[in-house]
């Protein structure tokens, strides 16, 4: 058992009164440095911080049992979706999908113990016996600004690990936990609360351990293929290839158009000049509909990073919309390309007459076919 710190050696800072949040955070990434451990009860999180280069620090946080609840289990907190793949090499599509789509944010997500391979080996026994519950290893991307610029000046990533109703219960309470602590970081806005959804990952399967905040519809929209077309005002092609492709894919799928959500399928559409909600024009509409799409509905949006961060495969009209893409978002390249097979522009025909749409709307589709068959519906 561990001998509380005595208090006198405990420093405490309130964030939200820091002149400089700054040097709070230099504050504790020395003391993580130094193999002490950081008690956060601010940024909306409430639990311990311990370097993953420190065993003994994060030795500390076993407990005699499992933990009660998913909520309980120590977890890795890493930079960034991108580095996930180093710690499980084997990380599946939908695990891929699911970090960067839900990373920053209030998600940890639980692999099965990746064993000799990636970086989990790296770490000492102990640390890597810690992390590991029965459900496998948890990570999570925090989204709270004061632990993500904390997460930037360390060398490895921390270990965390929430404070249990049990350790705040008694009349010390929390005091009991902060006193085994070099550092106390604390603010007016405290604690977990049901925030914190948590995910096990295993190949492409998901189960929800916890659901917190994620309702089906998130998870699903989360989890999905997401396809996103793009052209210039989101009115003409853009719109109907999204129309058109959701046909294609049902078809292929043997569904109805409203059943792709249920089937792991979104596609979309936006443009990077669109005027927001603006309608199809009327031309695009009826030559849509006469494919068996619908076009009604739509109103027009402008591409967001969140559009093109979610998206598994962007689909650009022409290589100007595609340059102004990958100019705002590189790391997006290997999921963009242009729908013409051979890298052509795809014309736009707004202010033409039906018989261009018609023309459009035929090359459009045949384009269509033809990326399908190169996935995997």
């Amino acid at each position: 058992m561990t001998e509380p710190r005595p208090l006198s050696r405990v420093e405490r800072i309130d964030l939200s009164r820091a002149d400089d949040p700054r040097d709070v955070v230099h504050r504790a990434v020395a003391t993580l440095a130094q193999g002490e451990r950081v008690l956060l009860a601010a940024d909306g999180l409430c639990g311990v911080l311990a370097s993953a280069l420190h065993p003994e620090a994060v030795g500390q946080f076993r407990v005699a049992s499992a933990p009660a609840t998913p909520l309980d289990a120590p977890t890795l907190l890493i930079r960034g979706a991108d580095e996930l793949s180093d710690w499980v090499p084997t990380l599946s599509t939908v695990g891929r999908r699911l970090a960067r789509r839900a990373w920053p944010g209030p998600i940890t997500l639980v692999f099965p113990d990746p064993g000799d391979q990636g970086l989990f080996p790296r770490l000492h026994p102990s640390v890597r016996s810690t992390l590991t519950t029965d459900q496998g290893v948890a990570i999570q991307v925090p989204s709270p600004p004061f632990v993500r610029d904390v997460l930037r000046l360390l060398p490895a990533p921390p270990v965390f690990r929430p404070l249990r109703r049990a350790d705040l219960a008694g009349p010390d309470g929390i005091e009991t936990v902060a006193a085994q602590c070099r550092l106390v970081v604390e603010s007016e806005r405290k604690g977990n609360g049901p925030g914190t959804a948590v995910v096990r990952v295993e190949d492409d399967h998901l189960t929800v351990l916890n659901p917190g905040p994620l309702d089906e519809f998130t998870l699903a929209r989360l989890s999905a293929t997401v396809i996103l077309f793009v052209c210039t005002g989101n009115t003409c092609r853009s719109p109907m290839a999204e129309a058109l492709c959701k046909v294609l894919i049902a078809e292929r799928l043997g569904c109805a158009v409203g059943e792709l959500g249920e089937r792991g399928v979104l596609v979309l559409s936006a443009g990077v000049a669109a005027m927001q909600g603006m309608p199809a024009a009327t031309n695009a509409i009826d030559v849509v509909r006469a494919r068996g799409g619908a076009l009604e509905g739509h109103r027009s949006s402008r591409v967001t990073f969140e559009l093109v961060r979610d998206a598994d495969l962007i689909v650009a009209m022409t290589a100007d919309h595609l340059e102004t893409l990958l100019d705002q978002v590189p790391e997006a390249a290997p999921r963009a390309r242009l729908l013409h097979p051979q890298g052509l522009d795809v014309a736009d025909p707004v202010g033409a007459d039906r018989d261009t749409y018609q023309r459009t709307a035929e090359e459009i589709e045949s384009y269509l076919r033809l990326m399908l068959d190169t996935l995997s519906f």
